[in-house]
């Protein structure tokens, strides 16, 4: 006998595939069980049943990073696709709001499917039962609440929520107000009993059109078709996370120095000052930054306060392709785009002249370099930085590294660059392992990883890979400096010594090797330059963690 649940998850799994969604990340749970199975026997072969990856974790803020990893990984080679997250109910759903705010931020594309109690089990005292519905609000791009599949409805109902979803978290899903932007979706469905698997025949499904009601995407403008920027011989690109080649193309046709934050995909060309950090922080830098008369910024930049003070402080100020929460774009911008436009690529009559150029790329040179022979976080950034080629895929941790790797990388040239990616969308330090190990799975390309031992630890659940597993290539790069070295940067470094170290540097006094072991990571300690650049030249096999030692920033 066919179970209604269970034909509706075989529907729901089958009409996402053929709506693109190829990879299904699962967390284990009985009310969820119905998806489970669909996805299990479609994952084995099943006769009739859609060809799926499927990735099992048990804990879920790790399973939703690690679809976000793998999100990044099928855009990085050229395949962007949402990724599904399947869970049980309770606390199961709240476990994915960190994941979920970063994708919103980010602009990533997730499908998260919650199994929920059916309606006559709320607010009764049901087990593993809260109000799930509308729990992760502005966060999602669209919401659903799905009542239980019953025997007497048609096929048809899984269909048309899966076309929407996966057009929804793509960002193919436009209003008339406002530009769809690709994020986070929401479908909570409700499954009465029986949870198990009936045997039954997978159905035939097909594209369909998918059906909106009101607008569901994050606003932006809906108009593209900007303006030509303005002819000043004294502008500045900032190119941040996920600008793309076309803030290069930006700068080099207008003849201004391009800024390129290392996520950014546009740290390449003549334009670029790639010592743009610690030049901003000169009094050379200072003096260039108050002569701008112009500021482009294309993607979201967000590592440095003196970029973010140049951008404050532009007399005039042109957006583009800022993230997906364009009501966040700075409020004196004259123009906020959501992609670039043609007209910003025409390259106007000044732009042959290259003096305002020079004069950044000259004083930029001039800034003093990494000390020679020093062992501390950013001498290990540079060796792990040197250790990649122009085919490698990288991904930073948030905080200190990523703004060691911002100070270090050079400019570039054009195809040349790594491809390095992060999670800048909120900046957290959460999920970063899980991240890596989804880049990997979703590019199926090796990844280098380099983030700080705070960061390391906060997911370090993300090393649990089971033995059922699709195991990775994915080698994580661990600044071991005893804790939260970054605020020794910040104002909080002028209280009491002792209230810092206990209130922010906050020392684990961990033994990595011990945690590498239980979850079968292959584990080195290094601890100069040579053994670092030792560990780092052959290419990562399985999961392994290099663990840089330094006593210093």
């Amino acid at each position: 006998m066919t179970h209604p649940a269970a034909a509706f998850a075989r529907e729901l799994v089958a009409s996402l595939a053929v709506h693109g969604v190829e990879d299904f990340v699962l967390c284990p749970g009985s009310r969820s069980g119905p998806v489970a199975h669909a996805l299990v026997a479609a994952a084995s072969g099943t006769e009739g049943a859609p060809k799926v990856s499927l990735h099992v974790r048990i804990d879920e803020r790790s399973a939703a990073f690690l679809a976000l990893g793998i999100a990044k990984g099928l855009a990085a080679e050229g395949t962007p696709r949402p990724v599904a997250v399947v869970t049980t109910s309770g606390t199961a759903v709240g476990n994915l709001l960190p994941a979920i705010m970063e994708a919103h931020h980010g602009g990533v594309p997730l499908i998260f499917i919650t199994a929920d109690r059916p309606r006559e089990l709320r607010g009764v005292g049901a087990n593993q039962t809260t109000d799930q519905v509308g729990m992760f609000g502005t966060f999602v791009r669209w919401s659903a609440d799905i009542g239980a599949p019953s025997d007497a409805e048609p096929p048809g109902r899984a269909t048309a929520l899966a076309a929407r979803a996966a057009a929804t978290a793509a960002g193919d899903a436009a209003s008339e107000e406002a530009l769809a932007a690709a994020g986070p979706v929401h479908l909570n469905v409700e499954f009465r009993e029986p949870l198990g698997p009936d045997g039954g025949e997978w159905p035939l499904t097909s594209r369909v059109e998918p059906v909106f009601s009101g607008a569901i995407a994050v606003g932006s403008p809906a108009s593209v078709q900007g303006e030509p920027l303005p002819a000043v011989a004294r502008g500045v690109v900032i190119a941040g996370d996920g600008a793309g080649d076309a803030a290069r193309i930006v700068a080099e046709v207008h003849g201004w120095p391009l800024l390129a934050e290392p996520t950014s995909g546009a740290r390449t060309g003549p334009a670029c000052v790639g010592g743009y950090v610690g030049l901003l922080e000169s009094d050379a830098g200072r003096a260039l930054a108050q002569s701008v008369e112009l500021v482009v910024v294309i993607g979201r930049p967000t590592l440095t306060r003196h970029v973010q003070a140049l951008i404050a402080e532009a007399k005039s100020l042109y957006i583009a392709s800022h993230g997906a929460r364009w009501r966040e774009a700075p409020l004196h911008a004259t123009q906020v785009l959501a992609r670039v436009p043609r007209s910003w690529l025409d390259r106007p009559n000044q732009a042959d002249d290259q003096a305002w150029l020079n004069e950044w790329l000259e004083a930029a040179a001039g800034m003093p370099g990494l000390d020679e022979g020093s062992w501390n976080a950013r001498a290990v950034a540079a060796t792990w930085l040197g250790a990649l080629g122009p085919d490698s895929l990288a991904v930073l941790g948030s905080s200190g590294p990523i703004r060691s790797i911002d100070r270090l990388a050079p400019s570039w040239p054009v195809g040349r660059a790594p491809f390095l990616l992060a999670n800048r969308g909120l900046a957290g330090i959460d999920g970063t392992v899980s991240t890596a190990l989804g880049v990997a799975l979703g590019s199926r390309h090796p990844v280098e990883a380099l983030m700080g031992d705070v960061t390391f630890l906060h997911d370090v659940g993300g090393l649990l890979v089971g033995p059922l597993e699709a195991r990775p290539d994915v080698r994580i790069t661990v600044v071991n400096d005893g804790g939260g070295r970054i605020f020794a940067g910040l104002e909080h470094a002028s209280a009491p010594a002792d209230h810092v170290e206990r209130v922010f540097t906050t020392p684990h006094g961990v033994g990595f090797g011990g945690i590498c072991a239980a979850y079968g990571a292959r584990h080195v300690v290094a601890g100069s330059v040579e053994e670092l650049a030792l560990a780092l030249r052959r290419a990562p096999r399985g999961v392994e963690v290099v663990e840089a030692v330094v006593t210093s920033n």
